[in-house]
């Protein structure tokens, strides 16, 4: 049973849906409304956290604890018209090992969309990698709901964050699912000179398909099979439309080119559910760090800008970070 968190928020949020940040300092820290500009395109402070001191959690039987320090009075961040962000209120040491994170201190920022569409008939999800479809049993939101509860998901397995759905259920997203990587840039690399990158470290890729283009370039996929963690595939085309996470760079940061380096597990299902086996976690973990190698030589190669599968762009320490393997636990080895 998800556990019951209450107290996180004054009660003028109470049901409202919860995005759990760690807070940390310095380059570490992607801030929130960074997070919500990768998604939404007039994301902004309407008002600005800070001014008149230290913001106090709220306290009760279950979550006891200390004011962290430097928190500031919380703000409003506006996502799209009818949907804003209220935070940050600070989290308790207890309050944040409820949540699950794996951080000391932590906020949380409420969530609010003015006019909500009912929500859908119960409906088995296919794909409920992050366990929408256990939170909204009886009833998916939609429309403008939706997508705010998928950026905060987004949000939250980039930074190693918790959401609370309608301030009850804990979606706690592993950040280590997140595999994918992409590269923008202005940089043209043929098929065979891609292969020869990808077969740097899968020797055995090849090409899948090669489409000529009338402009003389060519759109292609490249396939290589590992031999226990299934294959890296790198696609790469011309696309008329960049993420609007690039929006905020200068233009020859990035460029129309995309080179998308992806992971095919073994069996695929996996990637659709939401505690995948341990076998699972382990191949993965391996080629979280084979996609970000493949991801940072196209990057030496062809410069441009990373994004995720998230939408997020991925800065030098993000790539640093995934280029470590992750440890995992030897209790999931079996399951």
């Amino acid at each position: 049973m998800d556990p019951t968190v209450a107290g996180l928020v004054p009660d003028t949020h109470a049901g409202a849906h919860l995005l759990a940040m760690p807070r940390s300092r310095g380059a570490a820290r992607t801030p929130v409304d960074s997070l919500a500009r990768a998604w939404f395109a007039d994301a902004a402070w309407t008002t600005p956290p800070g001014g008149g001191g230290a913001a106090r959690p709220m306290v009760g039987a279950r979550f006891r604890g200390v004011v962290p320090d430097g928190v500031v009075v919380p703000g409003e961040l506006r996502l799209t018209e009818g949907a804003r962000v209220v935070g940050p209120f600070p989290l308790t040491p207890p309050q944040t090992q409820a949540l699950d994170l794996a951080v000391g201190t932590a906020e949380v920022f409420a969530l609010h969309v003015d006019d909500p569409a009912p929500r859908g008939a119960r409906v088995a999800f296919v794909d409920d990698r992050d366990g929408l479809a256990r939170a909204f049993a009886a009833g998916l939101p939609q429309g403008l709901e939706l997508q705010v509860l998928g950026w905060a998901v987004a949000a939250a397995r980039r930074v190693g964050g918790a959401v609370v759905a309608d301030g009850r259920t804990v979606l706690t997203p592993d950040p280590a699912a997140g595999v994918d990587l992409t590269l923008y840039s202005a940089q043209v690399l043929g098929p065979d000179d891609a292969l020869g990158v990808l077969r740097t470290t899968v020797p055995n890729a090849r090409a899948v398909a090669v489409h000529p283009r009338p402009d003389g370039l060519a759109e292609y996929v490249l396939s290589g099979e590992t031999s226990y963690d299934g294959a890296v595939r790198l696609a790469a085309q011309r696309v008329p439309q960049v993420p609007l996470a690039l929006g905020a760079l200068d233009w020859r940061e990035h460029g129309p080119h995309a080179y998308r380096v992806t992971w095919v597990p073994p069996d695929p299902y996996e990637l659709e559910v939401e505690h995948p086996s341990g076998l699972h976690v382990i191949a993965r973990s391996r080629a979280r760090v084979l996609v970000a190698r493949l991801a940072a030589m196209l990057q030496g190669r062809l410069a441009g800008t990373l994004v995720d599968d998230g939408g997020f762009v991925v800065r030098d320490l993000d790539l640093d970070e995934r280029l470590t393997p992750v440890a995992t636990p030897t209790t999931q080895f079996w399951v």
